[in-house]
């Protein structure tokens, strides 16, 4: 199914992603989604194109999520009450969102490329743009329903993106309940595990109209999705490592400039359809 060649860039992208996971703690969809795009385009169109894709990115960031939330374990950097108040209202819309998206053709691959283009702006404005926040130190016991209405969002964008959240959520901590970046981090990467554990559960069930290889479960390709996950494992930990020495300011520089490459792609590709209609 794949060559050599075809091979070693899935495992080089899945590397990127896995250290773009770790050095940035929002997990790797960012590049995921665009290289699956590229690979799963000969197989799939339209609507089925865009459930493959967010089905594999999210399979693949279920394994980058997991190797970033054990590390926060061993670090004691785990705040379960605040994942569990994201998290549950997140994986409600998850699911809602999940069904309407691969029980109808109302998804199609314009309208999923104009999403991903409003949420790489949205990304790229906060990282270049974004002023230094500072921590509210008082008690957010009251704040609850800030952390439910986040999770809920962003439980829509993932299964609508593919992105797994964390470049939603991180932001939103941040800017809103002005929670502290690391600790907004670690509560992002715990939430993504879920969400994406969920999502991976509900794909088992899902039955494409093309079946492109033996090694298929639902619309997950598991001979191009290995690559990627052996390139995150690979280089997730490199990435926690790198992170740990560097500048705020840069890692938000890096993170920006990637996205802008990326959304530079996609209003590429919705040129390209435009002008195909």
């Amino acid at each position: 199914m794949l060559s050599i060649t075809e091979f070693i860039v899935l495992i080089f992208f899945g590397s990127l992603g896995g250290f773009l996971s770790g050095f940035l703690g929002v997990g790797g969809g960012i590049i995921y989604v665009p290289i699956l795009d590229y690979f799963l385009v000969k197989y799939f169109h339209d609507s089925e194109l865009v459930k493959a894709v967010l089905a594999n990115s999210l399979f693949i960031i279920l394994f980058s999520s997991a190797v970033a939330s054990y590390k926060q374990y061993k670090l004691g950097n785990l705040f379960f009450k605040e994942i569990l108040q994201t998290m549950i209202p997140g994986v409600l819309s998850v699911i809602v969102f999940h069904y309407l998206i691969n029980n109808g053709n109302w998804y199609s691959r314009s309208v999923f490329l104009y999403f991903f283009l409003s949420m790489l702006i949205f990304v790229v404005f906060k990282m270049f743009f974004s002023k230094h926040q500072t921590v509210n130190a008082k008690n957010t016991k009251n704040e609850n329903y800030k952390f439910n209405l986040t999770g809920a969002f962003t439980g829509i964008v993932t299964a609508m993106s593919g992105l797994g959240g964390g470049v939603i959520m991180t932001p939103i901590f941040t800017e809103w309940l002005k929670i502290d970046i690391k600790k907004a981090s670690a509560i992002s990467t715990g939430v993504i595990f879920c969400f994406a554990l969920v999502i991976g559960i509900l794909n088992i069930n899902s039955k494409p109209q093309n079946v492109i290889s033996q090694l298929q479960i639902g619309y997950i390709i598991l001979p191009i999705a290995f690559p990627l996950i052996i390139g995150t494992f690979l280089f997730a930990q490199l990435g926690v490592k790198t992170a740990l020495k560097t500048n705020s300011k840069i890692i938000k520089l890096v993170f920006a400039s990637f996205a802008s490459i990326i959304l530079l792609k996609v209003i590429y590709e919705i040129l390209i359809i435009n002008s195909v209609i």
